[in-house]
């Protein structure tokens, strides 16, 4: 290996791919310990971004582009993941440049995506939460006022350290209320939260079941 502090700058260059713990260390010939290590000071320069194929095996993207497009929405609401069978993959991931996107960004993004996968995986958002009326702004512009309070609703029922959402925050959707449903998803409605669905007139494309692993 190369000495100096340009031995992992040159090492993720040379490491371009998609590896897991296993054919990383027998690519690198060393043991699980070290190969940890090296991914941790790869993802410390911006080579290393982290995915879950089927089983929640972890995979490792070595790429230089990596370094140079930013911070991604979804790895945003990963972020925020409690646990590893809630985080989501995004084959078209939507990245951020010169800054890094905020929860309150990655909540409006996750719910625009109108997938249940995203949608189980925004719950956890609101643990992360601290600028409501940044929120509040956000979901107005893209109409989402009254998902976002019915989304917080569930998500006070199943995830733990959820912070109160502000009253006037509530009192706004209130008056968005119209006589009309609107979907989260498209045709999927929930079992187990209607009153939820009926208070804000939003169907919630979830049940109990779907979120086990919070209640865990």
């Amino acid at each position: 290996m190369i000495k100096g502090s340009n031995k992992y700058e040159k090492l993720g260059e040379s490491l371009q791919g998609i590896y897991t713990l296993e054919t990383l260390a027998d690519r690198l010939k060393v043991d699980k310990t070290k190969v940890i290590y090296i991914i941790h000071r790869l993802r410390k320069l911006g080579f290393v971004k982290t995915s879950y194929s089927t089983g929640k095996r972890r995979l490792y993207s070595i790429s230089l582009r990596n370094k140079q497009r930013g911070v991604s929405y979804t790895e945003k609401i990963n972020d925020a993941s409690i646990s590893p069978a809630l985080k989501v993959t995004s084959f078209n991931p939507y990245y951020v440049h010169g800054r890094t996107p905020t929860y309150e960004e990655a909540l409006i993004y996750a719910i625009k995506q109108r997938d249940v996968r995203y949608i189980i995986a925004s719950l956890a958002l609101f643990r992360k939460i601290s600028d409501w009326s940044h929120l509040y702004k956000l979901a107005k512009k893209e109409r989402l006022i009254r998902e976002v309070v019915a989304l917080y609703e569930i998500a006070r029922k199943v995830v733990r350290k959820v912070k109160k959402m502000p009253r006037r925050f509530i009192n706004q959707a209130r008056k968005t209320k119209t006589n009309n449903f609107h979907y989260i998803v498209k045709h999927i409605t929930s079992d187990d939260f209607k009153d939820t669905e009926k208070k804000w007139k939003v169907y919630i494309p979830l049940n109990f079941s779907d979120l086990e692993e919070y209640r865990r």
